[in-house]
């Protein structure tokens, strides 16, 4: 005897295997919890302790487990018109156009009929950190850098 399949029942099924998926990730969210909070606690001690004691990094002599300070950073655009405003006029893309003071009409063009959103939003963080570096931060661009540790275990 063979069993029907109904578009009807496997959609059922569907989203009774998704509320089981959701409950079971829920519960294991809920047993890490504990986990994840002291893991924060453990991190904001050794960041405290090395801080204090101007420490960049600290190696442990008994397990070789290592910790370091890393700069991370981020750049975000804000202005995208701005970003690309700034970047045609550092270098006007001539041989496109015969006038090049053409392109603030088409940017207009472009921001009027909502056509942005074609592009990514973004802009390369290492050209963004370099231009901020050189004093000459692009307009519509926001960066921004932190200290974090880094971990490697040891070899036990």
């Amino acid at each position: 005897m063979t069993e029907e399949v109904s578009l009807d029942a496997v959609m059922s099924r569907r989203f009774e295997l998704d509320d089981e998926i959701t409950r079971i990730a829920n519960q294991q969210k809920a047993a890490l919890a504990p986990l994840v909070e002291e893991l924060k606690l453990c991190e904001t001690y050794i960041k405290g302790e090395l801080t204090a004691s101007g420490a960049q990094s600290w190696k442990s002599s008994t397990t070789g487990h290592h910790t370091y300070f890393t700069t991370k950073d981020s750049v975000t655009v804000k202005d995208m018109d701005g970003v690309i405003r700034f970047m045609l006029a550092a270098a006007p893309p001539a041989d496109i156009l015969p006038d090049h003071t053409l392109w603030p009409a088409i940017l207009d063009h472009i921001a009027t009929h909502g056509m942005w959103g074609l592009l990514n939003k973004a802009v390369n963080k290492t050209a963004a950190k370099e231009l901020i570096e050189a004093q000459t931060p692009p307009p519509g661009v926001e960066y921004s850098a932190y200290k974090d540790l880094a971990w490697r275990r040891g070899k036990v």
